[in-house]
C-alpha cells in the first residue's frame, strides 16, 4: 500500500498545493479543507494517475488517506479491477 499511499499524497501536494507535513494517514479529506468540487477533481487525479476510478463513497469528507489509498490498493489488485 506504500506505492499507492505515496501517490495519493502526491496527488495531494502537486494538484492541491497541500503541504507534506499536514499529510498523514489519520488525515481526513475535510480536514485538509476539500470541499465537493475538490474531492470530485481528487479522484479524477487519481484515476488519470493509476488507471482506476474511484467511487465517491470511497473519497468523502470523513474517509482518511490511509482509507483512500487502501480502496485504491485493493482496485490495482483485483484481478477484475475496472480500468
Amino acid at each position: 500500500m506504500s506505492d499507492t499511499y505515496e501517490t495519493v499524497r502526491s496527488a495531494l501536494t502537486a494538484t492541491f498545493r497541500i503541504p507534506e507535513d499536514e499529510l498523514h494517514p489519520h488525515t481526513t479529506l475535510r480536514q485538509l479543507d476539500m470541499d465537493s468540487l475538490a474531492l470530485a477533481e481528487f479522484a479524477l487525479v487519481l484515476e488519470e494517475r493509476l488507471g482506476v476510478k474511484i467511487q465517491s463513497e470511497h473519497a468523502t469528507g470523513d474517509t482518511t488517506l490511509a482509507a483512500v489509498a487502501e480502496h485504491l490498493h485493493s482496485l490495482l489488485t483485483e484481478p477484475t479491477a475496472a480500468r
